[in-house]
Parts: structure tokens; sequence; C-alpha cells
């Protein structure tokens, strides 16, 4: 296999070393197929249950599951969630709300991998999402790390928790989910929403003209800056 060092400095070799030990892995008998199972499942409203089904413990983290993203995610890597709903938001604190998460259970929590993401496919995102209707705005966003993601553990066992997935599509390279493993029962989701929450900041939101350095806030036309100032 490549070293670390030369995987950094060749992106095509990082793609062919993950795929021969995607191949490799396969071959030995766990007949995991990652990318097959991201696909089957895109967009669908149990997309964590049957992951966890078909890859349990988060097997499928070693792997990319999308041919568009360059690596699977590292506990190094800072994650990012962007924040365009209100709903979201305790009137009272300004927070976000552990809810924020809830998709963790279901369909996947999407999240950007932020050393991944070039401002202009930001800037791409936020456009498409508040294309989607007048009533949402670029309110901010949380970050995190990877690896505090995966240390949180399913109650009082040693179990995992949170899956960090590449789900990268075309448009977007950076894009990742974070999944709930099978060791979560409904019971549980409060608790793990709030450790969630823990992870990113408590709930604090970067305002977008921070976020960057306003990089991405300034490349927005002045008329969606303008649904954030009401």
């Amino acid at each position: 296999m490549f070293s670390n060092s030369i995987l950094k400095k060749c992106p095509l070799c990082s793609r062919l070393s993950y795929g021969l030990k995607e191949f490799l892995y396969r071959l030995i008998g766990r007949g995991i197929d990652c990318r097959g199972i991201n696909q089957r499942t895109d967009n669908k409203e149990n997309r964590v249950t049957e992951i966890n089904a078909a890859a349990p413990d988060c097997a499928c983290e070693e792997f990319r599951m999308s041919k568009y993203s360059p690596h699977p995610v590292v506990e190094s890597e800072t994650l990012v969630r962007l924040v365009f709903l209100p709903i979201h938001i305790s009137k009272k604190s300004g927070e976000l709300k552990p809810t924020f998460f809830s998709h963790v259970h279901t369909k996947g929590c999407s999240i950007q991998r932020d050393s991944v993401a070039k401002t202009d496919e930001i800037v791409t995102l936020v456009k498409n999402f508040l294309a989607t209707g007048d009533d949402r705005s670029w309110l901010g966003v949380i970050s995190g790390q990877c690896q505090s993601v995966r240390e949180i553990r399913a109650g009082e066992s040693s179990n995992r928790a949170v899956c960090v997935y590449d789900t990268a599509d075309l448009g977007n390279p950076a894009h990742a989910e974070m999944c709930r493993t099978h060791h979560i029962d409904e019971a549980d989701g409060l608790e793990l929403h709030r450790n969630l929450l823990a992870v990113f900041g408590n709930g604090v939101i970067t305002r977008p003209s921070q976020y960057r350095n306003g990089a991405a806030w300034d490349q927005l036309p002045q008329h969606l800056q303008a649904r954030h100032l009401k």
C-alpha cells in the first residue's frame, strides 16, 4: 500500500489505494459493496437501517461509498453542517435544538467535509437549497471533529453510536453523512442528539459572514443575503 505522505501528494494514488483495499476486502469474503449500498439506498427514508443491515458496525467507513469522493472520511477532518431553517433554532437561546440531527436515524444526516469543500461549491450548495423555498435563509454553520463523532458510544456500552460516510455526488464531492449504528434504538434517540450537539460546538452557530472569513457569504447575491438579515 502507499504511504500516507504519498497519498496526500497524489490524489490518484489515493484512489487506487482505497480501490485496491476494497477489492481485497471483498475478495477475502466480507463481500460488502459499499458503493452499491450507497446507490441503492439513496433518498430512501429507511436508508440508515438498510446500510446497517448490509454493513454493520460502520464497515463502509473504510472505503469510498461514492466514486466522486477523494477518499473516505478520516478522523482528523472537520465536519460542517449548514443551518437554513429557523425552526431548528431555539427562540430563547438562539442555539440549535438537538432535533437538528434527527435524520441521523432515517435517511442520514448531511454534512460537508470542510477540508474537501471548495468555497464555490459551498456557494452553489447554499444557492440550490435556498432555491427550494422563499422561507429559507442561510443562518450559518456548526462544526465538529470527525474523531469526536466516531467516539460517541451507545449508552454505557463500548459500541459505536454514529458512523461517518463519504457520500459525495458529482456536484458536491465534499458531501458526507452521519448515520446511527444498529446499536442505537429509539429510546437512545434523544441522548444521541444531545451528544451530537455537544460535539458540534453545543449548537453555537457561526454566522455566514464569519465562516471562512466571509468568502462564501460575499459570493451570494444580495437578494439571498437579505433573507438572512430580515
